[in-house]
């Protein structure tokens, strides 16, 4: 088995998790909770906190209102849609320091030719057993034409991960990913994976950038 195909098979395995642990519900992120109270500040103008004593009547009704809303989106069974790069790339950022940081005593494998090829991940084989559902980015509109454009199924964002690195015993691996939810909104992860009783496992998911 070439090396390439080894990276997609893990890939494939892993993705269900990766899926599950970064990507998140769209409309629970643009439901903001209202304001609620008093905002109290410091003499130089710094907030310092807020009394929820003194809310008013509007603010007690916007309070239960997004409530509400929250608990609407959390009992909704239908799908949540994301789009996926299927197209895994090469990760130009060195990632040595931080994968034997984590993984006290392995070794990253040094980088070979054939590990910057892309490859495509076939979404079809994908099982994901939660609540969201894979589509390819390339049937969604371009840049932010596809934050703008209004769907017939809730869509969430956008999900993508670069190649994993690979230690030298194939038990350990890097990788990183993000999921955008916006035009300003978003967050990137540095991802640790390994392999155990033969299964591949999310063991640790670090923020990386978020917006």
């Amino acid at each position: 088995m070439s090396e390439v195909d080894f990276e997609k098979n893990v890939m494939t395995e892993i993705l269900p998790s990766l899926i599950d642990s970064t990507c998140m519900d769209r409309r629970m992120m643009l439901n903001f909770p209202p304001k609620y109270g008093e905002l109290i500040f410091d003499k130089e103008g710094r907030y310092i906190r807020t009394d929820s004593t003194k809310a008013t009547n509007e603010e007690k009704k916007a309070l239960l209102e997004w409530k509400r809303r929250n608990l609407e989106i959390e009992n909704d069974t239908s799908k949540i849609i994301v789009a996926f790069e299927s197209k895994i790339k090469f990760n130009n950022e060195d990632l040595r320091e931080d994968f034997e940081k984590h993984f006290k005593g392995a070794k990253l494998q040094k980088l070979k030719k054939e590990d910057s090829l892309e490859y495509k991940i076939d979404i079809e084989k994908i099982k994901l057993k939660g609540k969201f559902k894979l589509m390819d980015l390339s049937k969604f509109p371009e840049k932010d034409k596809i934050w703008g454009t209004k769907y017939n199924f809730n869509f969430s964002g956008v999900a993508y991960f670069r190649k994993i690195q690979f230690d030298t015993t194939k038990k350990y691996g890097i990788l990183d990913g993000g999921f955008v939810c916006g035009g300003k909104c978003g967050q990137g992860f540095r991802i640790y994976i390994k392999k155990v009783n033969g299964k591949w496992k999310v063991d640790k998911i670090d923020g990386t950038w978020i917006v």
